[in-house]
């Protein structure tokens, strides 16, 4: 990693105990401290993480590392008379370091090697926890003083976000709601009828004090770790586009029970939060429980049993077309990334292939041909600010929260400003030389697209739309989809061939449908331009 091969005294402080490194190189140094991003909290957990870090440059193996069990003086002696030194303080959550060591920075990356290209291999990556402490360049007075703050880490209890007391809580609402006169004076026509009670369950929920919580509400147990652990998912897949394999953390270190949530498990808690709502509501309108509330029975325990089956089944089953909730969280708390059939070190699961055999989408066909590589899926939360509730939001703080909706507001009243000086000047009239496409801006070649059939799959999945939405028949849209193919995958001889058999497929689709005509007509040309462009011979393997 760096040109400076001095060595470095290193001292991991677990508890009372201390480790003592005296002669260690500066990648291992460095590594350690990468290990440390991790939230440590014990000399097994570092054992544990070691392999999301290592890297050829250093031991394959934690248990190799030449460190030994020192008396807290002899590490202190030790350090004191190094040129290069690192504390590592497990218990105190803080790493100092001092002497010659080079700065690191509390989020930084790193090439740990350098080929003889100089190109760069092998990241490591370093994101240190929030309520971990830093002091670089420091002296060794430091290791008497006391934290600048005490450690503030969020701790979760799931047993109270995801087990019976969040049903209890849902169920008790809405059978409360069930039961009042706004219930039975809305408009059970309208689709949206349920929806203001919804969000008025949640958000009770989410915002309520709760004894079991020590006095906290759910909502702060979600917060308080989401970009910190989104770094470290984010290390995992730069390893693994390095050509390396993603590695879960493990699930047997301290306090993994009650590790803070990252962003991904927060998104899920809020659909599956909507979803024992939703079902809540469906359970009420059966007739039989209709009957029974009326007769003001007891209904609670009946329904929270129902929705510990909505949570089971919903949990285990496909997330919008792709791997389930319950493996999601797990992605989450094991801070890894979801690549599409990609083994992860440590679990059995992988996630689903994103795209199906029976998709009529060009693009999506030759996504799942490999031509961009593995998809990587994540859930970004927009969705949770759509309701415009600050209970429901990815920000922390309510002021993070008001400053975002003063900036959506300031965006939209832009817009509009923008679309009201356009339609003053006409300038909203048809433009007869405007693009008969919807969704290409520009004529250049899309970056890395050598033989342009990643635009031409843009292209013809507009065409392939209006199919849809004219209800053509799928045998003709899979034709269609099959001749792209044939196109973008035979050799050059059979270049002009192909290109023929696929206008006629449009020409005579044009003339079933002649609002493509403009399209399709621009489509020929494009197919015609590549059939005469040169195609390098390495292109075509």
């Amino acid at each position: 990693m760096s040109e400076d091969h001095g060595l470095v005294t290193v001292v991991i402080r677990d508890g009372q105990a201390c480790r003592l490194g005296a002669s260690l190189d500066t990648d291992t140094a460095l590594t350690l401290i990468a290990v440390a991003s991790e939230d440590p909290s014990c000399w097994e957990d570092l054992v544990g993480y070691w392999p999301r870090y290592r890297t050829p440059v250093v031991c394959e193996f934690f248990d190799s590392l030449p460190m030994v069990a020192a008396d807290p003086e002899a590490a202190w002696g030790a350090i004191s008379e190094s040129d290069a030194w690192v504390l590592i303080d497990l218990g105190g959550k803080r790493i100092v370091t001092g002497g010659d060591f080079q700065p690191v920075g509390r989020d930084a990356a790193f090439a740990m090697v350098v080929d003889e290209d100089d190109r760069q291999h092998c990241p490591l990556s370093v994101h240190l926890p929030p309520w971990w402490e830093l002091h670089e360049q420091a002296d060794t007075a430091v290791f008497g003083q006391p934290r600048l703050a005490p450690i503030r880490r969020p701790e979760v209890n799931r047993e109270v976000l995801f087990g019976e007391p969040l049903l209890a809580g849902l169920a008790s609402r809405v059978l409360e709601i069930v039961r009042s006169e706004r219930w039975a004076s809305r408009d059970v026509d309208s689709q949206r009828s349920h929806y203001p009670f919804t969000i008025e369950v949640h958000r009770d929920w989410l915002m309520t004090p709760r004894e079991d919580l020590g006095g906290l509400m759910p909502r702060q147990m979600l917060h308080g770790a989401h970009q910190w652990i989104d770094g470290l998912v984010w290390a995992q897949r730069l390893r693994f586009e390095d050509g390396g394999e993603i590695i879960a953390a493990p699930d047997e270190v301290a306090g993994y029970e009650t590790a803070p949530m990252g962003g991904e498990e927060m998104v899920i808690y809020f659909d599956l939060c909507r979803e024992l709502i939703s079902a809540s509501w469906s359970w009420c309108e059966d007739e039989e429980t209709k009957r029974r509330i009326a007769a003001g029975e007891n209904c609670q325990p009946a329904l929270v049993g129902f929705l510990s089956g909505v949570k089971a089944d919903w949990l285990a089953s496909p997330f919008e077309g792709g791997s389930p909730p319950g493996f999601i969280i797990e992605c989450s708390r094991r801070r890894v990334p979801r690549g599409s059939d990609v083994p992860i070190v440590g679990m059995s699961e992988r996630e689903v292939e994103q795209h199906v055999d029976d998709c009529d989408c060009p693009i999506c066909e030759m996504m799942a041909e490999g031509m961009f590589g593995v998809g990587f899926t994540s859930l970004d939360g927009h969705h949770l600010e759509l309701d415009e509730e600050f209970a429901f939001s990815m920000h922390e703080t309510r002021e993070a929260w008001e400053q975002q909706q003063r900036e959506f507001e300031e965006m939209s009243m832009a817009i509009d400003c923008r679309q009201a000086e356009s339609e003053a000047v006409g300038e909203n009239e048809p433009d007869e030389f405007a693009s008969v496409w919807s969704g290409v801006a520009s004529d250049e070649p899309l970056p890395g697209d050598t033989r342009g059939h990643l635009k031409l799959a843009f292209l013809l999945a507009e065409i392939v739309s209006a199919l849809v939405s004219r209800d053509a028949s799928r045998e003709d849209i899979r034709r269609l989809n099959a001749l792209f193919a044939d196109f973008r995958t035979c050799d050059a001889a059979e270049r002009a061939p192909s290109g023929r058999r696929l206008g006629d497929q449009l020409d005579a689709l044009a003339e079933r449908y002649p609002e493509l005509i403009p399209r399709v007509a621009d489509f020929r040309s494009r197919i015609d331009e590549c059939v005469r462009s040169p195609m390098a011979e390495d292109d075509l393997e």
